[in-house]
């Protein structure tokens, strides 16, 4: 177990061969009025509501490189351009891949993601970051083009938020069609033991003809708890 500067500690359940959906963990609290929790790590809302969990469990403990690789590949792609990039960040979650984006000098403009605790986290984890932040599984269409006009919005970044039951790849393919000429699509997938994950989105992009492939490449995504290397590739498009 770790200690943490909020006094409380987590133990990571190693089980072996359990998917990342199952994967779970104790969160201990000392004291009185502590106690013991088991916590799915997919149960984003009870990890989010915990200040700096989600960083020990998943970026810490779990070595998540997802946020850091796919705002690095989108600078890379981007070159000199990359202040000019104006993101929309889809499954923000409480901010970690948003806070990369803007160290590499990318404007952060809308986050989204599927449950009110992730919005509420990142506003207090990391305020002022979002100037919008939606909320909703299926986003309003007629609000995101809206956004994209009104704020100028030319890159769409989703770090391991597609796929493994969290958004949909025709989902992502709306929201990549209301983006203009000239947006950048930075995300990270599964490719985990041939999951389809990878080739939906691949097969996603290809039916899309203007939009072009600059960056694909593998890459280890995290640790699962029992210690096994999960990768996934990062893709960075552009739309012609």
């Amino acid at each position: 177990m770790t200690a943490t500067p909020n006094a409380w500690t987590v133990e990571l359940d190693t089980t072996p061969d359990r998917s990342q959906s199952q994967e779970e963990f104790l969160l201990h609290r000392p004291g009185a009025g502590g106690g013991t929790e088991r916590i799915a790590l997919h149960d984003y809302a009870t990890v989010y509501a915990v200040p700096g969990l989600y960083e020990e469990v998943v970026q810490r403990r779990l070595e998540c490189s997802s946020p850091a690789t796919v705002a690095s590949a989108l600078a890379e792609a981007a070159g000199e351009q990359v202040t000019d990039l104006r993101a929309f960040d889809l499954g923000a979650g409480n901010g970690v891949v948003g806070e990369e984006l803007t160290a590499r000098g990318v404007t952060v403009v809308v986050g989204a993601d599927g449950i009110p605790e992730a919005r509420d986290a990142a506003h207090r984890d990391r305020p002022q970051l979002y100037r919008h932040y939606l909320v909703g599984q299926r986003l309003d269409s007629g609000r995101v083009r809206d956004l994209i006009t009104d704020e100028g919005l030319n890159t769409l970044v989703a770090a391991g938020a597609v796929g493994q039951g969290h958004v949909p790849v025709d989902a992502l393919g709306e929201l990549w069609d209301a983006f203009p000429s000239g947006s950048h699509l930075a995300l990270t997938v599964s490719d985990v033991d041939g999951r389809s994950d990878l080739a939906d989105v691949e097969t996603m992009l290809a039916r899309r003809t203007a939009t072009r492939v600059l960056i694909r490449r593998h890459f280890r995504h995290r640790l699962s708890m029992a210690g096994t290397e999960l990768f996934y590739v990062v893709l960075v498009a552009v739309k012609d």
